[in-house]
């Protein structure tokens, strides 16, 4: 199996998960167990059909209690039955890219590097998302869902105005692009030991960068630098 498989998996699974408590879900429902299914039989799609059902219901139990771990464990396994059902045929692939065709490229991607990331980290794999600002738009910002209200959670819209945001999501998307080439554990391993903890500190409504922000909007007064004075070498 080629990388391009095991990243449309992952695209798809991450998406799944995402909608899988909202509206959608009736239409991942059947999509899902139709690639899951292939074109063995009736009653192999209905029994997929009420496999995807029981995951739904421990995922949407882990949403509701903020398990996140579980919810990572639940994506994975997702994508376990995806990359299992792209193993059985050539053909496979092709029916997932139908069902969940890739996004359209955009143009002039933005980057907050001074020069493109593969000039900065050498040559390596090929970038799944052309910057940060692709990561956080077409991937975080519809995976994570939170009450931002203020008082548990908060946003800015504007982030990349706050430097240490910028910092931190920079260095969540370079992990991600990492870990996703790791099929069994990467993802657990970023959402555990990476996004995690980061986006503690980002939504933190009290103490993180965008405290005198709103999910309404950027404060044109944003918080301050550190207090430093000048060193001079005695």
């Amino acid at each position: 199996m080629d990388s391009k498989a095991i990243e449309n998996a992952q695209r798809v699974a991450a998406r799944v998960t995402a909608e899988a408590d909202g509206d959608a879900w009736k239409e991942h429902h059947w999509t899902v167990a139709r690639f899951l299914a292939g074109s063995r039989s009736a009653a192999e799609e209905d029994r997929w059909r009420r496999q995807l059902n029981d995951w739904r219901e421990r995922l949407v139990a882990s949403l509701a209690a903020d398990a996140y771990a579980e919810v990572a464990e639940s994506q994975d396994l997702l994508l376990g039955w995806l990359l299992t059902e792209l193993g059985r045929s050539e053909d496979a692939i092709g029916s997932l890219l139908a069902l969940y065709p890739l996004p359209r490229p955009k143009p002039e991607p933005r980057s907050v590097f001074p020069m493109p990331a593969s000039e900065v980290y050498g040559d390596g794999p090929e970038f799944y998302f052309s910057d940060v600002f692709a990561f956080v738009t077409d991937y975080l910002a519809v995976t994570i869902r939170r009450p931002l209200d203020g008082t548990s959670a908060t946003w800015c819209p504007l982030w990349w105005e706050h430097p240490e945001a910028g910092a931190r999501l920079s260095s969540l998307w370079l992990a991600w692009e990492h870990l996703r080439h790791d099929p069994a554990l990467g993802m657990t391993t970023w959402w555990i030991q990476h996004a995690d903890p980061h986006l503690r500190v980002l939504m933190d409504p009290r103490q993180g960068p965008f405290a005198a922000c709103s999910p309404e909007g950027h404060t044109r007064e944003p918080l301050g630098p550190l207090p430093v004075e000048p060193y001079e070498p005695t």
